[in-house]
């Protein structure tokens, strides 16, 4: 195939706006995105010429594409079409397609298409596709009243426009402040002969601003925009700031006419700023006379002379600190930074999770898979389309075992079950969480245990004068547990969640009941997610009961297959298992020990499940991992079918759901239990391994971690993140020894061989190194004027005290080819293709 076109194809509808597509057709052979581009760019852009135009719309330029791309599954390679939005730029003029879709930004983009997801790899582009349509964009335009909060701060001008031009009449006010009636239009000079507006447009958008600062290269702008904390309460954040200040620069703020409370301020400092945006909000430009006034309430009460960052919005007490805090800020922060508040530190105070959950549950299910045609005129391959046919699950009370219980529905309406079973249980098990049991009568022991006791049992710090001390009882069971203060009493309390755990969860079962219990059960969900693909958990509330559902990925604790897992378990350990099927013999129980198989891709139908016989062995051919199962898995199969006296492939798949239910509990719940053991803490209240590690390290270390609350110290640090050389490439090497045969011997050279060395764990080694922990401080002039370089290399990596360095290093020639490889005191930069650059250093944060 040529490396160009011939035929684009255009069509033009209308949806309710201007709309173009056009379809860049099959593009699988052309071997370089640029020449897709070059071959095409001049055709579409002759072809808009006489569709764009400037008006009140702005136009948006859209390149999608469909990719091939592959990633590695269980030692095989597996396929994938998929579909991805590479660039989506404004337009103004037609003449600005040339710059719309730049190659670099392209590629940029194709990268990220294959980061998106974890291990996929791009292999081709197979079509790519331009839209052009008309959009609303974020702008500016006549004339709003500021918030009476704002307006009383005197800080803030705002000129009343008739026209759209507001943001030219904010710059003209802030260039040429006139001495009175600054709300006047009149007291300005004409914006259009002050300033270069050549194809700008107004109302003024977001996405005009880098083209008008490239046409006033003397201009610099920041943009602000406000978020409501409360009625009366408004706080200012960045919408967009510049990387350099210039001769000219202005702060601009962008109100609109009404505005909600935000409720979490905190976690929500941002403002609308997508492209599309609600056409019913308008939005205004005025010129930010003091920004001092404008945040100092939201700052500090302090009412000496200060100077603030207008990157970060944070205050210094002299112009000199703040020039040297600007020169980091700018490097590494584009935000407004909240710090915590001075003495804040990092330790264990989550003593609840010290108790156990008294309610778990246990889940897994099955699905019919059916196949799909491969179309790859699809966004996506469908190799097999899985429906739920069975779910199952298992109740575990740890204070009262009539409480727990089995349950499994196989059907076309089995989700339903489950949701339904889900309010049940919530329904059912609230009164144990808001009517606590009593505490029963003390023993004359456990009176005098009460009396002598010295330490919380909770916080285990000692009882002093001053503290009240009260008994602790079990709000499930009533027994005593022991003496605490009594604030450590009254926080004890067990969280009305009742976790929900299926092995793999965030990688396949999820994706089968989120929408079906978002939207089937009452209350709200919280989505915790890991990707667009895998959610790490998700909570659903239930609107009728104090009580919420945790789903959570038991695999993220235990990464390993259950049939592994359940090696590790010795019968006895099995007590889930056995009380659950007590009615079978250990024969039967052994059987049900070992993870079964199944023939999953077999079961493509529900006729499937009145089959009286076990399928032949070949029917257990997983595509997917290219594998058939063991003679030994199937012998296991076979017996299991024998032994249960199973009817029907229907029972079978019962019996095989059941035990991987009843597998999970076990292996779950003897995890649970060691973790109890060691770490006095119970992992059913984490979501992941990880976050349960940590919050273990805070508890057993007891260690007050104190917290950067200084800014600059904070951006010092972030100037140091750096992490390792990331690059890929062909590794070659060649030996040249005796022992490789004559042909690949060459006896006149060195004799060379070849190692492959790799060094694990490199994170996990720098956590368990000395760490600082608290006091943090900037060093004096003359503790650095001590500081010399002999000095420095002579302090020990276990010293009481250890510092953080901004150095220059200078990298002598002589080390360059001994390092050329790997070279040492990495940037975070991305450089040229995969050399790395032997250059010195200078600012280095060590």
């Amino acid at each position: 195939m040529a490396n160009t076109i011939d035929n684009v194809n255009s069509t033009l509808e209308v949806i309710e706006h201007f709309y173009k597509n056009y379809n860049l057709g099959d593009v699988s052979k052309i071997p370089k995105i640029t020449n897709i581009i070059d071959a095409n760019l001049r055709q579409i852009k002759s072809s808009l010429a006489g569709s764009i135009s400037v008006g009140d719309k702005r136009h948006l330029a859209a390149m999608a594409g469909k990719m091939e791309r592959y990633k590695v599954l269980i030692g095989q390679l597996g396929k994938s079409i998929a579909g991805s939005s590479l660039a989506r730029r404004p337009l103004v003029e037609w003449r600005d397609l040339a710059t719309a879709f730049k190659t670099h930004y392209l590629m940029d983009r194709l990268m990220q298409f294959e980061e998106q997801d974890s291990g996929w790899a791009l292999s081709k582009i197979i079509s790519l596709t331009v839209n052009v349509n008309s959009v609303t964009l974020l702008h500016a335009s006549s004339f709003i009243e500021l918030p009476k909060e704002i307006k009383a701060k005197k800080a803030v001008i705002n000129v009343k426009n008739n026209d759209e031009a507001c943001f030219g009449w904010a710059l003209s006010s802030a260039l040429f402040p006139p001495a009175r009636d600054s709300d006047r239009v009149s007291s300005y000079p004409y914006y259009a002969q002050i300033l270069n507006f050549d194809g700008i447009s107004f109302p003024m958008s977001l996405d005009q601003l880098p083209k008008f600062l490239k046409q006033n290269p003397n201009l610099s702008i920041n943009i602000y925009g406000l978020i409501r904390k409360t009625k009366s309460d408004y706080a200012t954040v960045p919408i967009y700031l510049t990387d350099e200040k210039k001769a000219n620069h202005v702060n601009v703020l962008m109100i609109q006419q009404n505005y909600e409370i935000e409720k979490d301020i905190e976690s929500n400092d941002t403002v609308l700023n997508n492209d599309e945006v609600d056409e019913s909000v308008r939005f205004h430009f005025c010129w930010i006379k003091d920004l001092l006034r404008l945040v100092r309430s939201q700052l500090t009460k302090n009412c000496r002379k200060l100077h603030i960052c207008d990157r970060c919005l944070h205050y210094f007490n002299s112009i000199d600190k703040l020039r040297v805090h600007e020169l980091d800020c700018k490097l590494v922060n584009k935000c407004k930074i909240n710090m915590p508040k001075p003495g804040s530190r990092v330790y264990f105070k989550n003593h609840e999770f010290k108790q156990t959950s008294p309610f778990i549950v246990y889940c897994d299910l099955e699905c019919l898979v059916k196949d799909f045609q491969d179309d790859e005129t699809q966004n996506t391959v469908k190799y097999k389309q899985h429906d739920v046919c069975s779910i199952a699950y298992y109740l575990h009370c740890t204070f009262d075992n009539s409480l727990s219980r089995f349950r499994l529905q196989r059907g076309e309406q089995c989700i339903n079950w489950f949701t339904s079973e889900l309010e049940e249980i919530s329904n059912n098990l609230q009164q144990y969480f808001i009517n606590p049991v009593q505490m029963e009568q003390l023993s004359d022991l456990q009176m005098l245990g009460y009396n002598a006791s010295t330490h919380c049992h909770i916080c285990e710090e000692p009882f002093l004068e001053t503290h009240v001390k009260v008994r602790d009882h079990c709000h499930f069971t009533g027994r005593f547990r022991g003496s605490t203060h009594q604030s450590c009493n009254l926080r004890y309390k067990v969280p009305h969640m009742i976790p929900v755990f299926f092995h793999n969860f965030s990688g396949y079962d999820s994706h089968f009941i989120i929408k079906d219990i978002a939207q089937a059960i009452p209350g709200k969900v919280k989505l915790l997610p890991k990707n667009k693909e895998r959610y790490i958990s998700f909570t659903k509330k239930m609107e009728n009961a104090d009580v919420e559902f945790r789903f959570v990925d038991s695999y993220r604790f235990m990464s390993e297959s259950l049939d592994n897992l359940a090696s590790y378990l010795k019968f006895d350990d099995f007590k889930i298992l056995r009380s659950t099927l007590s009615h079978l013999n250990d024969e039967q129980l052994k059987l049900l020990t070992k993870k079964g198989v199944y023939p999953y891709e077999y079961m493509c139908s529900w006729d499937k499940f009145m089959e009286k016989d076990l399928p032949e062995k070949t029917k257990f051919y997983s595509k997917l991992k290219q594998s058939h199962i063991s003679d030994q898995e199937y012998s296991h199969a076979r017996n299991v079918w024998r032994k249960f006296d199973i009817q029907n492939l229907g029972q079978y798949s019962d019996l095989y759901l059941m035990s991987d239910v009843l597998l999970l509990a076990d292996v779950f719940t003897n995890f649970r239990e060691k973790c109890i053991t060691t770490h006095k803490l119970d992992p059913a209240f984490f979501y992941t391994a990880p976050g349960y590690t940590w919050q273990c390290m805070l508890n057993y270390t007891k260690v007050k971690l104190e917290l950067l609350t200084d800014v600059d110290m904070m951006l010092f640090v972030e100037k140091g993140i750096r992490g390792g050389i990331t690059q890929c490439c062909t590794k070659y090497s060649k030996a040249n020894h005796q022992y490789l045969d004559e042909k690949n011997f060459d006896p006149s050279k060195p004799s060379t061989h070849i190692m492959y060395m790799d060094m694990v764990n490199l994170y996990g080694w720098a956590q368990s190194q000395c760490l600082p922990l608290n006091n943090f401080k900037w060093l004096s002039e003359s503790k650095l004027k001590s500081l010399t370089p002999e000095a420095i290399l002579n302090i020990s990596d276990n010293a009481d005290e250890g510092l953080i360095l901004e150095v220059d290093l200078s990298y002598p020639q002589h080390l360059h080819d001994r390092h050329k490889s790997i070279p040492f005191c990495t940037h975070c930069e991305k450089t040229a293709g995969y050399c790395f650059i032997m250059f010195h250093r200078i600012c280095y944060v060590s």
